[in-house]
């Protein structure tokens, strides 16, 4: 799994790494099935506490895009099982406005990135 997490970004470690993982169990680059890193291998790659890596997997398990089962690992369930909810985007909407202000962008410049990313995925 190639993740990778920016601490001098505006975005916040954990909010990097849980969107990275949810992105890659969504477009199915991670196949149901697949094991996730151990939380003490993950934190150690990124140079992040352990309780960052644990946080960002029980918030995947409760939206049923993984299961932890203890000492036998954590591995992905699919985007299946994941529906989503009313409110997800708002909620990216808003942790992008939040980027925007913290970056110090105009809106115009927020909204030309955001057309650009929908292009890039083609139409909808």
């Amino acid at each position: 799994m190639i993740v990778h997490v920016d601490p001098a970004s505006p975005v916040p470690v954990f909010e990097q790494l849980r969107g990275q993982i949810e992105r890659l169990v969504v477009a199915g680059t991670l196949a149901p099935g697949a094991p996730l890193p151990t939380i003490r291998d993950l934190a150690t790659d990124l140079g992040l506490a352990r309780g960052t890596v644990a946080r960002v997997y029980d918030e995947l398990a409760r939206d049923g895009l993984v299961e932890t089962r203890g000492r036998h690992g954590t591995r992905v369930l699919g985007p299946g099982r994941r529906r989503a909810a009313a409110g997800d985007v708002d909620a990216a909407a808003d942790a992008f406005a939040v980027v925007v202000r913290q970056l110090g962008l105009p809106d115009d410049a927020g909204h030309a990135a955001l057309d650009a990313a929908l292009q890039r995925l083609g139409a909808g």
